[in-house]
Order: C-alpha cells, then structure tokens, then sequence
C-alpha cells in the first residue's frame, strides 16, 4: 500500500472514459461521517472491507458492530501480526467472555441526562409503543439518573432500588439533582407494586438472557472505551443474533452506542488537537441507533469520532431518524436501490441522477455525493474497488 497516500481512504475507481484512477475521502473528511444504502449483495460490506484494511494498516482506531458476525471474521482475518495487540474483541458468541462493559459508570455530571435519554429510548424501542407508558418512563428516567450518581452500579441495581427501601437511603447519600431527591422523597412513596412491576418484568426479562448479564452485570474485566479511542485500538463487536436473540442484540448494540457516544464527551479534557480520530462502523445500523445517538453524530465529530453508516432500504429507519442522518451527514453513497428508495434518493442527489439510474445500477458501481474539504461538489457515478485493488 505504500503507493496510496496515507492520509486517503481509497474506496472507489473512476468511471469516466479512460480514467480508471483510484479515488477517496480525506481523513478529516470521513469526521462529517459516510452514509452507505444499497440492497443486499450490491456491494456494501465489500466497501466497509476496504475502508476497514486501510484503518488496520495505517494505524487507526476503529470500532465495527456486527450483527451477524460474517464481517468481523473477515476482518480477522487480514489484520496482521503487528496489529494483533490492538484487538479488542467483545464476541457474544463466546460462552467464555471474560470482559465485560457497565453503561452505567464513569459518566460525566454533564451528560447524565443525555445518556439516560438514549438509555430510555434504547427501551421504548425494544419493548414497543404498546408497553411503554409515562409512568414506566418517569420511574425508570429517576432510576437510572440515581445510579448514574452512585459510586458504583450496574443494570443489576434497578430491582434492588425499586424493592429496598435501605438500598434507597443508601444511593440518596450520592444523588446529585434536587429533582431526583424529591422523586423519592414525596413521590415514589405513593405509587403501589402494580407501578412498579411493569419496570421489573422489562428490565428482568433482558437481565435473564444469560450473556447480556454476563457482558453487563458479572464479568469485572471492565473494557474501557475511552482508552480504547485515545491509543488507535481495534474494537470488534460481534453481536450475534443467533446468541443473543434480536432484542439482546439490539439492546447490546445500543447500550454500547451509547456508551462510546459518552466516552467520546469525556475527550472535553483535552485538546482539540491532540485528539485522536476514531471511526464507528455501524453495520445493519438501524439495529441500534436512536434519534438522540443520531443528533449526537453531528456533534460528536468535534470530538474526532466519525461514523460510517450501512443498511438495506430507507423504510428500516424512523423519519425523524432519517432526516437526521441525511441532514447531518457529509458523504452519501448509493449502491443498487429498489424503487421507493431510488426516488428518495434521486432528490437527494439531483439533478445529476434519476430514479431509474439508481434501480438499474450495476452491482459494486455507486453513485455518491462525496465531501472534499468540508464542500460537496456534484454528484457522480464510480465503481468500488477491492482489498485485492489495494494490494496490487
């Protein structure tokens, strides 16, 4: 790879002609994060792959959720001997975890608030409009604001809190907003065990799956994701569904989102300069994102993390989601789309391309709004290229 400029991440050729060079992002560029969608089989892993190789060899750090797992093998594969010592891998498939990782620690005063938020919606998302109600979410908002404030506290505490009534005393030593006192002071005494018991079923019903309480709540082989940004490791995060189910997957994801998003504030203590970029790979993204981790996108890039977004179609994700995502994020890239996905995104990359442009592309050839230098010039086709193209 010594030929290709270290400071671009090189995914794609260009089309035109005769004009077969090979093109990228500026690193400073992927900060404003990448957008990927296309059906399944067009391309997309394959393009993740690529920009996945050139983070191993250059020395970045980076985190890459997988929901089935086939990705992060892949990754493994081709990750060199000078670069095993970065790997941190969190394998849900793995009946003998050792780490483990607590949402509830080592959040900041500042963002306590935002974080329960994410945590909340995280919830409503898994468990359904249908089964979530004001007063479930009032409790469970003061809940974990309470163990935010405490010295130490895991998922595991949210029964013990609700039920015991010493516990209580013991964590109002520790609370910090004057609104939480009041909360268990003159409120939680009038609501009955029928209030309470929805809050219980819910967070019991995900502390039973077995490795969720493992990675959650027993292992003491504590991953710390702000070392993990700050020295250029290599999270890998396999969130395997046949393991976990669908919603612990989804749950893990998200709570682990979460976390990173609340690491990447904590870097507030240093330098603008001095902090080291960091990318997020969100694969299957609609998985484990919500409308507040996605608002938080925009912001985190002060903070160096940018992220690179893939999924199938536009309908997987909610309409706030989506506004935000479009919104904020700085390069777009469409592989083969179906109809109601091609029309949507014809407007987004008007007047270049139409509808029928997106439905009839080739698989690996993509048409992309791509950032250079914090401006986006107009949009145009490429065809990606391949690990092997980099070796060559």
């Amino acid at each position: 790879m010594q030929h290709f400029h270290p400071y671009i991440s090189y995914f794609a050729r260009v089309d035109f002609r005769d004009d077969k060079r090979f093109f990228g992002i500026f690193q400073h560029d992927r900060l404003f994060g990448m957008y990927i969608l296309g059906k399944t089989g067009s391309g997309k892993t394959n393009l993740m792959k690529t920009l996945i190789y050139q983070d191993v060899f250059q020395h970045r750090g980076f985190c890459l959720f997988d929901i089935n797992g086939d990705l992060l093998k892949e990754v493994l594969t081709f990750i060199p001997e000078f670069r095993r010592k970065d790997i941190v891998l969190l394998d849900a498939t793995n009946p003998n975890i050792q780490i483990g990782y607590n949402p509830l620690k080592k959040v900041s005063y500042g963002k306590r608030a935002l974080i329960t938020s994410s945590i909340l919606e995280t919830f409503q998302k898994l468990w359904g409009q249908q089964s979530w109600g004001l007063k479930l979410e009032y409790i469970l908002r003061n809940v974990i604001l309470t163990l935010l404030d405490q010295p130490k506290a895991t998922f595991n505490d949210i029964p013990k809190l609700l039920l015991s009534p010493e516990y209580q005393k013991e964590c109002a030593k520790h609370i910090i907003n004057k609104n939480v006192i009041r909360f268990w002071q003159q409120e939680f005494p009038k609501y009955s065990k029928a209030d309470i018991l929805p809050v219980l079923n819910k967070v019991g019903s995900f502390l039973s799956i077995p490795m969720l309480n493992k990675i959650l709540v027993e292992n003491t082989e504590q991953i710390s994701l702000r070392e993990i940004m700050d020295s250029n490791k290599i999270f890998l995060v396999n969130l395997s569904k046949g393991t976990l189910g669908t919603d612990g997957a989804h749950l893990l994801g998200s709570l682990l989102l979460t976390s990173l998003s609340s690491a990447s504030f904590s870097r507030i203590n240093i330098e603008e300069k001095k902090r080291v970029p960091f990318f997020i790979y969100l694969d299957e993204f609609q998985n484990y994102t919500t409308a507040s981790l996605t608002n938080m996108f925009s912001e985190l890039r002060k903070f160096k993390i940018g992220f690179v977004l893939a999924h199938q179609y536009l309908h997987q994700l909610h309409t706030d989601i989506k506004n935000a995502v479009l919104g904020n994020i700085g390069t777009i890239i469409c592989f083969k789309l179906g109809q109601a996905d091609a029309k949507y995104m014809a407007q987004e990359l008007y007047p270049v391309f139409q509808t029928s442009d997106f439905t009839n592309l080739e698989h690996f050839h993509i048409y992309l709004k791509l950032l250079i230098n914090g401006k986006t010039p107009h949009p145009f086709s490429a065809k990606t290229i391949t690990i092997e193209d980099l070796r060559a």
